[in-house]
């Protein structure tokens, strides 16, 4: 049956095209599979992570789910693990057309009242589901609800939440968001009904996409951010993240912010104050990478554009001043400003307590 499904969706987005997908603000109704959320799995040659991050869903505590993966023209073993699976999930194939286009499609396949943010190289852990979607049917007025993570890299583990101290648990957090995204994909869950008001995830960002459909959400709903690790996220070099080069991912951070800029009229002075002051950071930080690598002019631009948004950035007024100075001066006083934090930052490592390090 799930077989059958499975080429009735092809066949129907086969017709449609793709367009349908792209920019896409709605959620269109599909009431073929009845479950409480939808587990939304973008795959892109996933072969060796896939199953890993399938079986952390089917090890949930709380079942009452479907899967909706779609392949983004792999071209690996990803849809034929994606086959061996489809009594349990249902799945279609696509060009590429990058993750947010991925997730967008996988949303528009699924009706239910919860959505679920899965990528296809990380994995949950086993009370995850049970937890979130227990405190969103508590608390109508959550939209979204999300988690600590750990981070997985070769050699080294981490947990990843707020890096900022004073975010509180539950609320208008978009102030704190805007600020420091603690918001890690595969520790969502969110309501439907959030993504029918804000729309689905922006196809034009190649990068800071889900950022960005965070704050939207949170400029309209309040959130809720747990402290326990419900999530594993998987660092490797060939992912998406780390593929894309400083500059384009520099420019998607701004281009993320000014779009949530355009779209959030809804938002409090102090809220709309935050994002200016986050939008500035971003600039100047775009500025401050085409200042290293010898592009003067366009980053005197940049660190124009950060000072009309924030006045008193005092390192952007610096900046457009080296901006200036020949190319070989303004590396050399660049490099000494880098060499002398990392001084700083060694000599404070070495102060610390052995207890205190720890």
């Amino acid at each position: 049956m799930l077989d059958s499904i499975n080429i009735l969706f092809a066949v129907a987005y086969s017709r449609a095209g793709l367009e349908s997908v792209h920019n896409s603000n709605t959620v269109p109704p599909n009431t073929h599979i009845h479950s409480q959320l939808a587990v939304i799995v973008p795959c892109y040659n996933v072969e060796r992570y896939l199953q890993r991050a399938l079986d952390s869903a089917f090890a949930q505590t709380w079942m009452n789910f479907h899967i909706y993966a779609v392949d983004d023209g792999s071209s690996d073993k990803t849809l034929q693990i994606l086959k061996s699976n489809a009594s349990r999930c249902s799945f279609v194939s696509q060009p590429r057309a990058g993750a947010a286009a991925a997730r967008n499609r996988a949303i528009q396949m699924s009706d239910t009242p919860f959505v679920a943010f899965l990528d296809a190289d990380d994995e949950w852990r086993p009370a995850k589901l049970e937890r979130q979607v227990a405190l969103l049917k508590q608390d109508p007025t959550l939209g979204l609800i999300c988690s600590r993570c750990s981070v997985s890299e070769p050699g080294l583990e981490r947990y990843a939440g707020p890096a900022l101290p004073g975010v509180p648990s539950s609320g208008r957090l978009f102030e704190h968001l805007v600020r420091d995204c603690f918001v890690f994909t595969p520790t969502v869950v969110v309501r439907r009904t959030c993504l029918e008001e804000v729309g689905l995830f922006n196809e034009s960002l190649a990068v800071s996409e889900d950022f960005n459909l965070w704050l939207r959400i949170a400029a309209r709903w309040r959130i809720c951010f747990l402290p326990e690790v419900l999530a594993i996220t998987h660092k490797r070099p060939g992912s998406l993240s780390a593929s894309i080069a400083p500059e384009k991912r520099l420019q998607n951070g701004v281009a993320s912010l000014k779009d949530v800029r355009s779209r959030c009229s809804e938002l409090t002075p102090t809220e709309t104050s935050a994002l200016r002051k986050a939008l500035a950071q971003r600039i100047y930080f775009l500025g401050a990478y085409l200042l290293s690598i010898g592009a003067a002019q366009r980053s005197r631009a940049q660190f124009l554009s950060a000072l009309e948004l924030r006045p008193t950035h005092w390192r952007a007024m610096a900046k457009v001043g080296l901006s200036f100075l020949p190319t070989g001066i303004c590396n050399f006083l660049v490099d000494w400003k880098r060499k002398l934090v990392n001084r700083a930052t060694a000599r404070n490592s070495s102060r610390l307590a052995p207890g205190d390090a720890a």
